[in-house]
């Protein structure tokens, strides 16, 4: 995948991206979820008091804001300059921003030194890559021998996955989408309908795990979020009867909703010798 035609996007998206995802009300807000579980897993875990964490994809700095802490110093970083600008924005009015660090950066390519972190974070990032060798040893390099990765991927099982290649092609035609958009934003008023000019990677939930093993990492939790009960884009259209049943769903997120869940986290810890 071109990295320049998914940088581009981002800036140009980032500040309703930030609306439609974190500052706005919505009745099903999947990123939201995916946020509290990704903290919710981090809070399970034991870390030192003055911990180095790095949020990889920090968007708007949502996730960083919400793991200040203690005496951690904590680093977010973003393919997209205007994400960083915003989270810079929202980070200036707080407390204690001398913990706080954001700029851009390159998940293949990352600008520290090795054995630097204590957690990782990798949240919307990997399905946008061409492949998962580059990102890994980066990781695997600054990350210190026991230190914890925490990483959601894009289940290739969910329900919604399956149709989605059937339903990208009509968002070509101008004239669909703009009657899609219409009947999304206007008159089931849940935002607009997004048209990605890049088609994300998808992964096999049991595929990754086996993944993260052979390159030493020991899985310690996972957590299935966004979920689905009908084809594309039904699910969308028929939101007053998915939107109530999805919700309900996500008390199931600790459990094998392969068939359901649209994204999958999962949390692993770097084996302090390989064999």
């Amino acid at each position: 995948m071109k990295e320049g035609i998914v940088k581009t996007y981002y800036e140009e998206e980032a500040r309703e991206y930030d609306q439609e995802f974190y500052l706005k009300e919505s009745p099903y807000p999947t990123l939201k979820y995916r946020h509290r579980y990704i903290l919710d897993m981090v809070n399970a875990i034991s870390f030192p008091k003055d911990a180095k964490v790095l949020d990889i994809g920090c968007g708007p700095g949502e996730m960083v804001l919400d793991l200040m802490r203690d005496d951690w110093e904590i680093w977010g970083i973003d393919i997209a300059q205007a994400m960083i600008d915003i989270a810079n924005a929202k980070a200036s009015k707080l407390p204690g921003r001398n913990k706080l660090h954001f700029a851009t950066g390159d998940i293949e390519a990352l600008r520290f030194e090795a054995n630097a972190f204590d957690l990782v974070i990798i949240s919307g990032v990997v399905e946008y890559l061409n492949d998962d060798a580059k990102w890994m040893r980066e990781i695997d390099r600054v990350l210190k021998p026991g230190g914890v990765m925490v990483i959601n991927v894009t289940n290739k099982f969910a329900v919604r996955k399956w149709t989605a290649p059937l339903i990208e092609p009509l968002k070509g035609s101008k004239a669909l989408f703009k009657a899609m958009n219409f009947i999304k934003e206007r008159v089931l008023r849940r935002g607009k309908l997004h048209h990605f000019p890049f088609r994300p990677r998808v992964h096999s939930p049991k595929a990754f795990d086996r993944f993260l093993a052979q390159q030493g990492f020991e899985k310690l939790s996972f957590r299935y979020f966004d979920f689905s009960i009908f084809v594309a884009p039904f699910d969308t259209l028929l939101g007053f009867v998915s939107i109530p049943i999805r919700k309900w769903m996500e008390r199931f997120s600790h459990k094998n909703m392969v068939l359901n869940g649209t994204g999958y986290i999962v949390t692993a810890r770097k084996q302090k010798a390989k064999a």
